[in-house]
């Protein structure tokens, strides 16, 4: 497969930001590291996340329990396939085989994209079976492997306190409050995802306009990743260069916007495109797992677009957080968010 390019594959405007320097620091560097980070975000949506204080031993033992659970076999991994959508049953192990995606031209392939992938979300309950069947429905654990969840409750333990701050980095660049997100995201919304990318030797041969995963942007406010970088691996679009490849450091996350993000700021900020690239003939057995974390804000929130000068000035709809992405996901919720 031809895989075309419109830019070169360095990254145009991916900056690192180190998050202690950033919280510890005076305010000078502060709106330094804004300037810096504001303009990342008005061109591709995404940024690189040092010093955010999660252990490497754990994001790899939530690696390596991934990987035993997308060894076992294919029977075993059947019994925690996702149920119906409109069941809130989108937890639980996606196999090989979805749906085409857009690809380059605008043009829908029909070709599935190559990986697999387990999703676990939050815990929390309302007390209301409706409203916590749409909002934070019910994980599906494989009795198989319980490491796997202890894996994943450690991480996503983790990320959560990463998710404040990065709400608040966001927050203050825009010259909001601090708690501006946080507070609107004490019972969000979220879903950790972990994805195997097979290798080219593993799925026999890739179609026309197959990817690993498909040109889209996310659909919360912003996504935190731990990637393995390889030849088919990911890319990010940017209006000026194109498609390029993101600067990989195993210390840092990437951490990318998603569409509520974009509502919120009314366009000022954008959701990032982005791709995972299919298995390559130049490298046949590349197996890549990547630690996928999806963040949103509490389920009623009414995301309001923010005015000029802080907002982007396109004229965005309000919108209800959690609706919208279930919406996008074609979930049926029977009232809205279950209500």
């Amino acid at each position: 497969m031809t895989i075309r390019s419109t830019g070169p594959a360095m990254s145009p405007c991916v900056p690192t930001i180190d998050l202690a320097r950033w919280q510890d620091g005076p305010p000078s560097e502060r709106a330094a590291v804004g300037e810096r980070l504001d303009e990342a975000l008005r061109r591709t949506g995404m940024f690189l996340l040092r010093s955010h204080g999660v252990p490497r031993e754990v994001v790899e033992e939530l690696r390596r329990r991934a990987r035993e659970f997308f060894a076992l076999p294919r029977e075993v991994k059947a019994r925690y396939a996702v149920e119906a959508a409109c069941d809130g049953g989108w937890l639980g192990m996606h196999p090989p085989g979805g749906v085409g995606v857009e690809i380059d031209d605008g043009q829908v392939s029909g070709a599935p994209d190559l990986h697999e992938s387990f999703y676990a979300g939050p815990g929390h309950r309302t007390g209301t079976p409706d409203r916590d069947r749409v909002n934070y429905p019910a994980n599906r654990w494989p009795a198989e492997l319980p490491e796997l969840r202890t894996a994943v409750e450690v991480y996503t333990g983790c990320l959560l306190r990463v998710a404040r701050a990065v709400n608040e980095l966001l927050a203050v660049t825009l010259g909001l409050p601090a708690d501006f997100f946080t507070a609107r995201a004490e019972r969000a919304t979220w879903t950790q995802n972990l994805s195997l990318y097979p290798s080219l030797n593993a799925v026999g041969g890739v179609a026309a306009g197959q990817f690993r995963n498909g040109p889209h942007t996310d659909l919360g406010t912003f996504t935190v990743l731990s990637r393995q970088p390889g030849v088919g691996c990911l890319q990010g679009h940017d209006d000026h260069a194109g498609w390029f490849a993101p600067p990989h450091d195993p210390d840092s996350f990437i951490v990318n916007l998603g569409d509520l993000m974009e509502l919120w700021t009314d366009g000022r900020w954008r959701a990032l495109r982005h791709r995972v690239l299919p298995p390559s003939p130049s490298a046949p057995d590349e197996e890549l797992l990547s630690l996928v974390f999806f963040f949103e804000t509490d389920p009623d929130t009414i995301i309001e677009p923010l005015p000029a000068p802080m907002g982007g000035g396109r004229g965005l709809a309000p919108a209800r957080a959690r609706q919208t992405v279930l919406d996008k996901l074609g979930v049926a919720t029977g009232g809205e968010d279950g209500r």
